[in-house]
């Protein structure tokens, strides 16, 4: 198994058997140059005729989707997918609970940070329309995020941890298991998710959901200030800096952006950020 010193344990395990999948080498080739000519002829289209939303895109978006992880994905797709639906939220919530923006009690369901983020079903995927309301969390994050109060209270983040992924519930990966083919692996997953986004989704929602990464570059910013003492922490988060400097490779081309960076980018950087803050006293 090819481990990565940087990344969790369950990133290691899931990435090296997804890289053994026959759909990843294979089909992910192929995936990637599609995607690439769907955005290419389809963002010009929408520049001129589909600026802004209709009015029936997120759902159709959710339903596609919807289907896709009941019969078509595999289990361990399904799983880190969810994971990472229920991390980031949790993550974000840990940032702000040191400034005055944080919020008590749980508000809607799939939707905010402070939102129930259970997924019990693809109908809860469709109902409250996921896919579009979980890259929203990453511009809600940037408005709400209090830089002064987050550096007043480093000593309260360094002594708490985000609260309990097992407070959500995961009752479709039994759909899941019961109901799919199991044909593709994590990173076709993504790709199709992508390509239903750029398919459906207006001009300014595609351009939202491809460069909703800037939470990346504020998380990172934090845990750096949080784990300041912690020099193999720091060494870690070393590894989650991008080739470009400054942040610029947040904001990503409509027709060049990557969508293997959502999975071996953001995803596992979210993984990796809350197993290094669930820790109690990250400096220790």
């Amino acid at each position: 198994m090819q481990n990565f010193p940087y990344l969790t344990d369950y990133v290691n395990t899931t990435f090296t058997k997804e890289k053994a999948r026959w759909d990843y080498i294979f089909l992910r080739p192929i995936l990637l140059v599609i995607t690439f000519l769907i955005r290419l002829v389809l963002v010009p289209i929408k520049f001129v005729f589909h600026r802004k939303a209709w009015g029936f895109e997120e759902k159709l978006i959710d339903s596609v989707i919807a289907f896709g992880i009941k019969h078509l994905a595999t289990y361990d797709a399904l799983k880190l997918l969810i994971r990472h639906v229920q991390i980031e939220p949790l993550l974000y919530r840990y940032i702000l609970s040191g400034t005055p923006e944080r919020k008590s009690g749980t508000g809607e369901k799939l939707k905010g940070i402070d939102g129930d983020f259970s997924v019990d079903s693809v109908e809860d995927v469709v109902a409250h329309g996921l896919t579009i309301c979980h890259d929203d969390l990453s511009y809600e994050v940037m408005k709400r995020f209090d830089k002064d109060a987050f550096l007043n209270n480093l000593e309260f983040y360094r002594n708490s941890s985000p609260e309990d992924i097992e407070q959500f519930g995961t009752k479709v990966l039994e759909q899941n298991r019961e109901h799919s083919l199991q044909l593709f692996g994590c990173t076709n997953v993504v790709i199709f998710i992508v390509a239903t986004i750029s398919i459906f989704a207006d001009y300014e929602t595609v351009l939202r959901a491809l460069n909703s990464f800037d939470s990346d570059s504020v998380l990172l910013w934090g845990l750096k200030n949080i784990c300041a003492n912690d020099q193999q922490a720091m060494i870690n988060l070393d590894f989650y800096l991008q080739s470009d400097s400054k942040g610029s490779h947040y904001n990503s081309s409509p027709f060049f952006a990557d969508p293997n960076q959502y999975l071996f980018d953001h995803i596992a950087f979210d993984e990796f950020a809350y197993e290094l803050l669930s820790k109690k006293n990250p400096e220790s």
